[in-house]
Order: structure tokens, then C-alpha cells, then sequence
């Protein structure tokens, strides 16, 4: 046995590698968002954009284009750049994004005295699977002094998605499932909160299995490993994707990881170590959690999906208020023939008709913090023609 084998075998019995880590920080948490004096100042739509890409999204794909060509307002789109075809193959997960980051956007606004009008899909809702080259809304800026400032705004540098174990000991309060149950504002998609054992403990197997389904196609790792950075230099370039420090995994087991136990080269392939340390990275934070939640629509078109993405954005600012970390688990989720026998198991587990759909799943609790994940520059968002 050669020395990378030996220690990747090793860190098979110590999946913790990829779930926990040492003493971590908060990243670019206290980033500035403010834009120096000048006209980019001026312009709210600038302004507003500094805080919308901090949303929350799907892989940390970013994938947001925006039209700022008539004054004024803005053209959101999908960016195609960034698509999920093999693990979103509908791009539901995609137009969550898209509803996250109109809701940071809305909130930055009003935070600044203006109105934000939202006008969803001007020119015409697509179904899925289809991504058309069409605005999935249109915002209208327009000076308020009246606007109230939403008390979640002041959450939007803090939130961040926290992927290390949480402490299972420390159930949620009374008052924290309170303040998260109010966040949404609308009864439109029903939230369902679990956080009994048995229950729990049926989900955190699902969370494994999904995974493991997740990562036995070769094409679904080989997207996933394109938006995984393999190094902080990685990282630091690309601005997005996501990599084991955002695992809150840091010091001698970050460099062990990168070293030793993760290569590009092999990312695709569903017996490797980075199939393997995934599954089992999932089923750990699994196991860690005090309560799963899920948002819940009885329809699921483009415009239900934009708008679950809202109400999310306000659970997880919510949450961060509250003391409380969330982290989704999407691959139970997912839209492919070799994941429906489960899909169907979960349902049945949460007591939701089959004909319904599970927007978001996610865990609820305590964590000690981990780096945010990286944003781009917000030019690099806008539309040219």
C-alpha cells in the first residue's frame, strides 16, 4: 500500500474529516458592502445588488443575470452559464435562486428608502424544464421615505450557509420555532418542522441513501466536482463554488483533504474517495441535527418556485436572528429516474401527497461558525445585450 492509499483508507473510518473541523472563522462576513462616493453610489440598483448576491443558491452557482439598461430598473434572468443539468435537471432548484436573491434585493431596498415593485415573469412564465431567455422578473426602484425597514436586513452580512455538524443536544426553543414559523409572511407554502427522534432518525438515513444515489452516476460528480474548489487559491479565483473549508473543516485536516485525499482527477468516478467522503460527510451532518425542516407547494411552476425561494431567503435570515444555522439537503429532492423510488419514501416520511412538492428540506440548529462561501463582483452579473 502507497502512501496516498494508506491515507485514504485511514480517513474512511473518519468521515468527520469532511463533516467537522477545528476552530474556524466567518470568512468575509464583515465584508464591506458599501460602494465608495460616486454615480455606482448613487444608483440604488448598485447598491441593492451588494446585498442580493449574498443569497443563498444552489451549489453557490450564482446564477444571476441582471439588465440595468432602462433606468431606473431591473431585468433579472437566469444565468444558462450556470446550470445544474444532471442534478437539477428541471432547474427548480435554479429558480429557487433566483427568488432568494429578490428577496435580499427588496429588503436592501427598502433598507435605503426606496420601493422595490416586483413583477414576475413580464414577458411570459416558461414551464419546466425549459430556461428561457426571458426575464423571470422585472424591479422597479422608486424613492420611498415611508418604506419600513425590515428587522432581517441587519441579518443579510451574518447569513451564510453553515455545513458542519451541529450539536444535536441543544433542541430548538420554543420562541426560535416561533420567530422561524413568522418569517415567511404567508401561508402559501406550508412549513413542516421535525425534530422528534425516530423521525429524524428515518430522515437522516434518507439524507445517506440520497447521496449515495446522488453520487453512483459518474456524470453527477463530474458537475458537482466543477463547482468544487479543490485549494484556497481555487477558491479565492473563482468566486463562487464551494470547498472542504465550507465544511468548517480547517487547519492539519484541510490540508490532509486537499493533499492527500481529493483529486480533480478522480471526482467523477461513484467508488472514489470523493463519492464516498460525501455520502458519509451527509450522513453525518444528518445525524447532527435537532430538527429538519421542509417547504412544502401544492403546484410547482416557475413562478411557485421563484416565490418558495423568498420565503426560504426570510427563513434563513431568520434563523441567523434566532441564533440558528440552516443547511438544505437537496439530493432527496432531485428529478431523476434513479432517485424517485426514494423521493417517494421521503414523502411518505413527511406526510406529504405524492402529487405535492417538496421545495426545500433542511436542517435547523447550532453550530460553531465556518468560512462564507465567496461571491462575485457584482458587474460580473450584468447582462450587456
Amino acid at each position: 500500500m502507497n502512501r496516498r492509499e494508506f491515507v485514504q483508507t485511514s480517513a474512511l473510518g473518519i468521515t468527520v474529516l469532511l463533516a467537522n473541523g477545528c476552530s474556524s472563522h466567518a470568512g468575509d462576513a464583515e465584508m464591506e458592502l458599501e460602494l465608495a462616493p460616486g454615480p455606482a453610489a448613487e444608483d440604488i440598483r448598485w447598491r441593492v445588488l451588494r446585498y442580493a448576491v449574498r443569497a443563498p443558491n444552489s451549489h453557490n452557482t450564482q446564477p444571476w443575470l441582471v439588465d440595468l439598461r432602462r433606468e431606473g430598473e431591473l431585468d433579472l434572468y437566469v444565468d444558462r452559464s450556470r446550470l445544474l443539468p444532471q442534478t437539477d435537471p428541471p432547474a427548480r432548484q435554479i429558480h429557487i435562486s433566483q427568488g432568494t436573491f429578490l428577496e435580499l434585493l427588496t429588503l436592501a431596498a427598502a433598507a435605503f428608502g426606496y420601493g422595490a415593485e416586483v413583477k414576475y415573469f413580464p414577458r411570459g412564465q416558461y414551464s419546466s424544464p425549459e430556461v428561457a431567455d426571458l426575464p423571470v422578473a422585472t424591479v422597479v426602484f422608486h424613492p420611498d421615505a415611508t418604506a419600513p425597514r425590515d428587522p432581517l436586513f441587519g441579518e443579510i452580512p451574518k447569513r451564510y450557509t453553515n455545513k458542519r455538524n451541529y450539536d444535536p443536544t441543544v433542541p430548538l426553543t420554543a420562541a426560535q420555532v416561533a420567530a422561524i414559523q413568522a418569517a415567511p409572511g404567508s401561508q402559501r407554502f406550508p412549513l413542516l418542522m421535525i425534530s422528534e427522534a425516530q423521525p429524524r432518525q428515518t430522515l437522516t438515513q434518507i439524507c445517506h441513501e440520497a447521496m449515495q444515489i446522488e453520487t453512483s452516476g459518474a456524470a453527477r460528480n463530474r458537475e458537482t466536482g466543477q463547482w468544487f474548489r479543490f485549494s484556497d487559491q481555487e477558491a479565492r479565483q473563482k468566486r463562487d463554488g464551494f470547498s472542504v473549508a465550507h465544511n468548517g473543516t480547517t487547519g492539519i485536516r484541510k490540508w490532509v483533504a486537499e493533499t492527500f485525499l481529493l483529486s480533480r482527477k478522480s471526482v467523477d468516478d461513484p467508488k472514489g474517495m470523493f463519492a464516498r467522503l460525501a455520502a458519509d460527510a451527509v450522513r453525518e451532518q444528518a445525524h447532527s441535527a435537532p430538527a429538519f425542516a421542509a417547504l412544502v407547494s401544492t403546484a410547482n411552476t416557475r413562478l411557485d418556485q421563484v416565490l418558495v425561494g423568498r420565503a426560504y431567503a426570510r427563513l434563513q435570515l431568520a434563523g441567523i436572528q434566532a441564533g440558528l444555522f440552516m443547511h438544505p439537503f437537496s439530493q432527496v429532492l432531485e428529478e431523476y429516474p434513479e432517485m424517485a423510488e426514494l423521493q417517494g419514501r421521503f414523502k411518505q416520511a413527511l406526510g406529504v401527497a405524492p402529487e405535492h412538492t417538496v421545495q426545500m428540506f433542511f436542517r435547523i440548529g447550532q453550530a460553531q461558525p465556518s468560512p462564507h462561501t465567496l461571491r462575485r463582483d457584482v458587474h460580473s452579473l450584468v447582462r450587456s445585450a
